[in-house]
């Protein structure tokens, strides 16, 4: 990617706190370490250097240009939230921004906030200073939103949970009373859906991460910084601890329990109670070592079914 501005490797390093080692160059683009050229800047987590101009790493690197930091992917952040601003970003006027097309409705309570065309804000819900909803974010009626919040497109938050008491006429829908909670920093992705509480709020910690199409049920707790990855389910009344990691597609049962720190890999179903930061995988998911025995197991069997048959063949 072009750099909008050409810039110095000592530029850099001055912006990034970083340190200079070797020759001053000019910097015009920012690629990934595997395609970057002599007049890119790239980071280095780990392995070897690339053919890039101008490295973040944490060591110095013979015979390339680096800027040392403690965090290269953190310094590249830092770079590149000044070299593209988001447009996207909320105004530092001290009045919303509200498209035309918005709507709020007159009970709601909006701060500084950034509205996109479509955004239908429902009666009682609050959204804090510096938050933006893009295009067609719905917020069911007491859905409440902390401060620098990010919304994507088609969001919908604080519809009905999914609910129904079997009666003899039928199935009666449960009425969800409740509302959601969202903290401070949060990002939720687009095409996400959260549903409001039964009886008590559904609340999402400060600084989460939802990423596409995530599901969250009603009466759902997620701790501070947890993060979701695409197309994951969570079920009603599910408590996930502090940092806690979901990989995509992992689907989450009702009154599950994710400890704080614990990481659960993609496509895993997750059921009970999953121990503080533990690694689990799998459906069931258990823990890492136990699921990686069971792989390496399966690939086994069509041998020892032949093996161990009656019939001998």
């Amino acid at each position: 990617m072009r750099l909008p501005v050409p810039t110095t490797a000592a530029a850099l390093a001055v912006l990034t706190g970083g340190t200079l080692a070797g020759p001053d160059r000019v910097v015009t683009g920012v690629a990934p370490l595997d395609r970057a050229g002599p007049d890119d800047l790239t980071f280095l987590a780990r392995g070897a250097a690339g053919c890039a101009g101008v490295h973040l790493a944490r060591a110095a690197l013979p015979d390339r240009t680096t800027i040392v930091v403690a965090d290269p992917l953190a310094a590249l952040v830092t770079v590149l939230a000044v070299a593209f601003p988001d447009e996207a970003s909320p105004p530092s006027s001290p009045a919303s921004l509200e498209h035309p097309g918005a709507f709020v409705h007159p009970t709601a309570r909006v701060g500084t906030a950034t509205l996109h065309s479509g955004v239908v804000v429902g009666a009682d819900c609050v959204v804090g200073d510096e938050t933006v909803l893009f295009p067609h974010v719905v917020l069911y009626p007491r859905t409440r939103i902390g401060r620098n919040v990010r919304v994507h497109a088609n969001a919908v938050l604080g519809a009905d949970g999914f609910r129904y008491h079997p009666t003899v006429a039928g199935l009666v829908r449960v009425p969800h009373v409740a509302g959601v909670a969202i903290g401070d920093h949060v990002e939720i992705g687009p095409g996400c859906t959260i549903d409001r509480g039964f009886l008590v709020d559904t609340t999402l910690g400060d600084g989460c991460r939802l990423d596409a199409l995530v599901h969250v049920g009603h009466n759902v707790t997620l701790g501070r910084m947890v993060l979701v990855a695409a197309q994951t389910g969570l079920s009603g009344s599910v408590v996930i601890g502090d940092g806690a990691v979901l990989g995509g597609q992992v689907g989450v049962a009702d009154h599950a329990v994710i400890g704080a720190g614990a990481r659960i890999g993609a496509q895993s179903g997750v059921h009970g109670r999953i121990p503080a930061g533990e690694a689990w995988l799998g459906t069931p998911a258990l823990p890492l070592a136990i699921t990686r025995r069971v792989y390496a197991t399966l690939r086994h069997l069509p041998e020892l079914w032949r093996r161990h048959r009656p019939d001998g063949d």
